[in-house]
C-alpha cells in the first residue's frame, strides 16, 4: 500500500472516532450539568464515556497496526499477544483514566461554579441560574470543549495502541522497524509538528525533539501523544505515528 494512501485511510478513521466521541462527550457534559441541579454534584457520565473511548479504539488500533506490519509477509505471524493486549488495556483504563476524568470533571465543576456566581451576582433566581448553566452547557463553548477532549483522548488511544502493537511485533519477529510522524492538519496547526512530518522513517527507538516555540519547552517524544510530553504538545493534537518495517519501506 502506498504511504500516501495509508495516511489518508488512517486519518479518515481517526477523524471518524473524533466525531463520534465528540458527540458522546458533549452529551456527558450536558448530563453532568443536569445531574448537578438534581443532586448537588456532577455524575460519572464522563468516566463511562472516556472508558468506552479507550476500550473501543485501543483494540482496533492494536490489530490494525499489526496487520499493516504483517502486510507483504509470506508467513503470517500468530498473534501471541491477544491476552496480553486485553490485560494491557484493562490496566491502562484502571491506572490512567481516573486521573484524566478527574481533571475533566474539575473543569466542569469550575464552569458550573463560575456561572452560578455570575448569576448570583446579577441577582438571578435559582431557576434563572439553572437556565443560565444549561444554556452554557448546550452552547458552542461546550461543543468546542467536547471536540478538544475527543481529539486529545482519541489521539492518545490511537498512538499508544499502535506503539504497543509495533513493539510486540518487533519483539516477536526481530525485524527492524521505523516510524513516521504524520501531521493530520488542524484549524490552528502546530507548525513545529508539521515540520516533523517528513515522510522519512526514523528507527523505532529514536525520539523526536519537539520544541514548542510558544513556551520554549522541549520534549523528547517517542510518538505523538507521548504521555511524558508537555500539555502544549499533546492537548488538541491530532498527529499520528505510523510504524513501518524498514525492509519494506520502498513498497510504501
Amino acid at each position: 500500500m502506498k504511504l500516501r494512501r495509508l495516511i489518508q485511510i488512517e486519518s479518515n478513521r481517526q477523524r471518524a472516532y473524533e466525531n463520534k466521541f465528540a458527540r458522546s462527550i458533549r452529551k456527558a457534559l450536558i448530563a453532568q450539568a443536569e445531574h448537578y441541579f438534581k443532586y448537588g454534584f456532577i455524575s460519572n457520565d464522563m468516566q463511562a464515556t472516556i472508558n468506552e473511548l479507550y476500550e473501543t479504539i485501543m483494540p482496533d488500533y492494536l490489530s490494525r497496526q499489526w496487520e499493516q506490519l504483517e502486510r507483504n509477509d509470506l508467513e503470517k505471524k500468530e498473534r501471541f499477544f491477544l491476552d496480553t493486549w486485553r490485560r494491557w488495556i484493562s490496566e491502562y483504563t484502571i491506572t490512567s483514566l481516573a486521573t484524566k476524568v478527574t481533571n475533566i470533571d474539575k473543569t466542569t465543576q469550575e464552569e458550573i461554579s463560575r456561572q452560578t456566581l455570575a448569576g448570583a451576582t446579577a441577582g438571578e433566581t435559582t431557576q434563572e441560574i439553572q437556565e443560565r448553566i444549561i444554556k452554557v452547557f448546550n452552547g458552542k463553548a461546550t461543543k468546542a470543549r467536547a471536540r478538544m477532549i475527543a481529539r486529545t483522548e482519541v489521539g492518545e488511544a490511537v498512538n499508544l495502541a499502535k506503539t504497543k502493537s509495533a513493539q510486540d511485533w518487533g519483539a516477536q519477529t526481530d525485524e527492524e522497524l521505523g516510524k513516521l510522524w504524520v501531521h493530520r492538519g488542524a484549524k490552528d496547526p502546530r507548525d513545529w509538528h508539521m515540520g516533523l512530518d517528513t515522510g522519512i522513517p526514523i528507527p523505532i527507538n529514536d525520539t523526536w525533539t519537539v520544541t514548542n516555540p510558544n513556551t520554549g519547552e522541549t520534549d523528547l517524544m517517542q510518538h505523538p501523544h507521548d504521555i511524558s510530553a508537555s500539555a502544549g504538545n499533546v492537548i488538541n493534537c491530532g498527529c499520528q505515528v505510523i510504524y513501518t518495517r524498514l525492509g519494506f519501506r520502498r513498497r510504501f
